[in-house]
């Protein structure tokens, strides 16, 4: 039988993992390879529409994402396809595009 101060060591230790666990997630970030905008942060609400991004130009869409703090990455870029996380950030911008043009361009 354990007495008392192990059993209170042993849940202070489970505690002390858990709270590392959600650190480390935490830290992870949004990291994932892919094309994104660096350093930008998460707008609370979204400034335009992701359909706004449809027929302007790479660097124009990305500057448009960029003047308004919005997320955003590429998923395809002609027929070059890029890795990306599944991870669903609503305000985020996903752009497709053809001919240096964004041809669709999605939230999530």
């Amino acid at each position: 039988m354990e007495g008392p101060m192990s059993l209170i060591r042993r849940v202070a230790a489970g505690a002390l993992a858990v709270l590392a666990f959600g650190s480390a997630v935490a830290a992870c970030g949004n990291d994932d390879g892919s094309t994104t905008s660096s350093g930008s942060k998460q707008s609370s609400r979204p400034e335009t529409s992701a359909q706004s991004y449809v027929g302007l130009t790479k660097k124009e869409a990305i500057a448009k994402a960029k003047a308004t703090d919005t997320p955003w990455r590429i998923l395809r870029e002609d027929s070059e396809t890029f890795i990306v996380t599944q991870d669903f950030v609503e305000h985020r911008v996903n752009f497709e595009i053809d001919n240096g043009k964004v041809t669709k361009a999605t939230n999530g």
